[in-house]
């Protein structure tokens, strides 16, 4: 069956979803790991990349919800949805977007907001340690989310976690690049300091720049293999979706826009030293995949469903007013 009940605020809400989360996880580790002892000064450069990752995270709750309808009753989601992996990835969303404010709102050097700043600067490292958590676990539940629906053949396997996991990584290194060591917030700052955020800010990027390349490698991987493993051994209905990948309708998306444009030429572009033109092509293939995947929803028939679709009355005929009197408001029957 190939009606697509999703659209396309659903694969760009999983898309910024998916960034702005690895945003969060990537300056976690950068901030820990790779520079702590210049925890302060690297935040200062991701200032504006984790605004940006705010941004994407907000806009992308406000698709969900524009998608999935019934407005009034989206606060149920945190409230009754125990079990749900949407009810838990909404937490999770929350709590990420919750700490990664204030985190945020730490290194704002603005007068009015300074008492405030200067506040939460006491918790600079326990916030950004829970953003960085929640922002991974963001990153895994794109692809779980997905994967947990067992009807769709193309999407129940485990490789999608990590095939959006490895995506979402890769396009949040790229925006990172795109924005790293903006110093607007900071228009008033000595030039030394100025000087300093921004050789770390350098120092950061080429990091980034090389694990990227790893990523897109690791993602052509993944990709290959879980399409490829449909096509090969799936079954009828992964196999379809597989093959429209391959060699049907969606061929010169998969092979010329995911392949090609996607993945190669950025890591081409970044093996080359040319980090700008590759982190935007990067981009454009993490949304395309998002979209390549959601609209391919096949789903097993259930028995019997085309002998009762077929039945149904035609507009026009006898008996076919019931078919006409669903709105997208209400049911009058």
């Amino acid at each position: 069956m190939r009606h697509h009940y999703w659209e396309w605020p659903i694969a760009t809400y999983l898309f910024l979803g998916g960034m702005g989360g690895g945003m969060f996880f990537l300056a976690a580790v950068l901030s820990f790991i790779v520079f702590p002892e210049h925890a302060v000064m690297m935040g200062s450069a991701l200032a504006w990349p984790i605004f940006l990752a705010l941004v994407w995270l907000a806009f992308g709750c406000f698709l969900l919800v524009f998608e999935l309808g019934q407005h009034a009753a989206f606060p149920l989601v945190f409230l009754n949805s125990i079990k749900s992996v949407l009810g838990h990835g909404a937490r999770i969303l929350v709590v990420c977007m919750v700490f990664g404010i204030l985190w945020w709102v730490s290194y704002l050097p603005w007068g009015w907001i300074s008492g405030l700043a200067g506040f939460l600067a006491t918790f600079r490292s326990i916030n950004l340690f829970i953003a960085g958590v929640a922002g991974f676990c963001i990153m895994l539940y794109t692809g779980i989310f997905l994967s947990t629906l067992k009807a769709h053949s193309f999407w129940a396997t485990p490789a999608l976690p990590v095939l959006f996991t490895v995506s979402a990584t890769s396009t949040a290194c790229a925006c990172i690049m795109l924005a790293l060591g903006c110093t607007w917030l900071y228009p008033d700052a000595a030039p030394i300091a100025l000087a300093a955020i921004a050789g770390l800010a350098e120092e950061a990027h080429e990091l980034l720049h090389t694990l990227d390349i790893i990523l897109i490698c690791v993602e052509i991987i993944v990709l290959l293999v879980m399409v490829l493993s449909f096509v090969c051994a799936g079954n009828k209905t992964a196999q379809a979706a597989a093959n429209r990948w391959v060699r049907g309708s969606y061929k010169l998306l998969f092979w010329g826009g995911m392949i090609c444009c996607g993945l190669l030429l950025p890591l081409a572009f970044n093996l080359c030293g040319l980090s700008a033109p590759a982190a935007v092509l990067a981009l454009c293939g993490g949304l395309l995949l998002r979209f390549l995947v959601i609209f391919t929803d096949d789903r097993a028939e259930v028995p019997g469903e085309t002998k009762y679709f077929t039945r149904l009355k035609k507009v026009g005929e006898p008996g076919s007013e019931f078919m006409t009197k669903w709105t997208d408001i209400e049911n009058i029957y």
